[in-house]
């Protein structure tokens, strides 16, 4: 099992977001948040960690918003309360998410002292002027100078690159890349997806910003891969690259299915059947409400942790499930076993695949229409 624990916090919005997070909040509404997180931490173990079933943890991911906002102190708390009340493996990966204007070396310290092993740095880009456009409020020097500073205590350091911005171009996507991969043992590469009332929706919208074509982000992406590779990094994931074993644990869970329990407004739980809980009663993915105050209240009336209030309530029967495992598992190298896939997809498709032990994975030609094969594929299987 996994943990995400949800900090939707930002000292500024950026342009292209239309993830749970806020702007601006008042410290006394950000500790507010931390006391109602910390306690249904403590109602869950009563049913998943060492006061009731006792799962092992494997990884415990601190997202956001921006987690690097928050006193390190903060942090230290949240993860000494999840240690008190979950059994976490021997090895599990312990990572928190940083912006590199608000990553300091007094924090790093005091991550790791905390059991933080692995930092995820939202780069975004090395272009000032992309950057600017984007609405981030770090430049390139802050965030090589953030990177540089964390590896004098992190070993295992991933950064988000993301792919289609106004001032891309194949020298600057191939430079960005070149300049990260000696520097992190992992990468996150993304293609800008234009978010429908976003304020970037609305300047591009408007002619203000103009980005891209899907034909040239394809290309910068493609650019992007190779780059990778030559500097020795696998694509283990669709959008994830790593040196050596550098993978991330948890996202990788989340591509082979494993539960996790996600902590904070707007999180996301995925859990198995379990007696006694009318939530429960088969495998069911729900989140918590996603407004920082409506999750408080509700957390501080609960005496249970199935008392919260949730949202977004999602039963999955077995065409569910069968439609998951192939959609999630041909996004990573590991694949899918072949006989899940129908026959006549294989051989429709099999220029995009490559076989290996019985089991099917998409090429890197097919990663570049893993969209439009997935749709296909459940076409296919339920004609088969």
């Amino acid at each position: 099992m996994q943990i995400y624990i949800h900090i939707p916090f930002c000292k500024k919005k950026c342009l292209y977001c239309d993830f749970n997070s806020y702007a601006n909040c008042s410290g006394e509404l950000i500790f507010g948040y931390l006391t109602s997180l910390n306690k249904e931490i403590e109602l869950a173990s009563k049913h998943f960690g060492k006061d009731g079933s006792n799962e092992k943890i494997t990884s415990v991911f601190i997202g956001g918003g921006t987690p690097s906002l928050l006193d390190a102190k903060h942090v230290e708390k949240l993860l000494e309360n999840v240690k008190n009340h979950f059994d976490l493996t021997e090895d599990a990966e312990i990572t928190i998410e940083a912006n590199p204007e608000s990553l300091t070396e007094e924090k790093l310290v005091l991550y790791k002292r905390a059991g933080v092993n692995r930092l995820s740095v939202g780069v975004q880009s090395l272009s000032d002027e992309n950057l600017k456009a984007i609405g981030r409020i770090h430049d390139k020097k802050t965030a090589l100078d953030a990177l540089n500073t964390a590896k004098k205590y992190f070993e295992n350091i991933s950064c988000d690159l993301m792919i289609g911005f106004p001032f891309d171009s194949v020298e600057l996507v191939k430079e960005e890349v070149e300049e990260l991969a000696k520097i992190v043992c992992h990468l996150s590469c993304y293609t800008l997806i234009l978010e429908e009332e976003t304020p970037l929706e609305k300047l591009v919208r408007e002619g203000k910003v103009k980005l891209p074509s899907d034909d040239e982000t394809i290309d910068l992406l493609n650019v992007a891969v190779e780059t990778l590779k030559e500097y020795g990094f696998e694509r283990y994931e669709v959008s994830n690259f790593a040196k050596g074993e550098h993978f991330s644990k948890h996202n990788f869970g989340y591509w082979t299915r494993e539960e996790y329990l996600g902590f904070g407004a707007g999180a996301y739980s995925y859990l198995k059947a379990r007696e006694n809980s009318a939530l429960l009663d088969c495998e069911t993915r729900f989140s918590s409400v996603s407004g920082v105050e409506e999750y408080a209240k509700t957390v501080e009336s609960a005496d249970d942790y199935f008392d919260i209030a949730r949202e977004n309530v999602e039963k999955l029967d077995d065409d569910a499930i069968f439609d998951e495992k192939i959609m999630l598992g041909l996004r990573t190298s590991y694949g899918v076993d072949e006989n899940l896939i129908a026959k006549s997809a294989l051989e429709k498709y099999a220029r995009y695949f490559v076989k290996k032990d019985g089991r099917v994975a998409l090429s890197d030609d097919g990663f570049a229409v893993m969209n439009t094969i997935l749709v296909d594929l459940m076409r296919l299987k339920d004609a088969d």
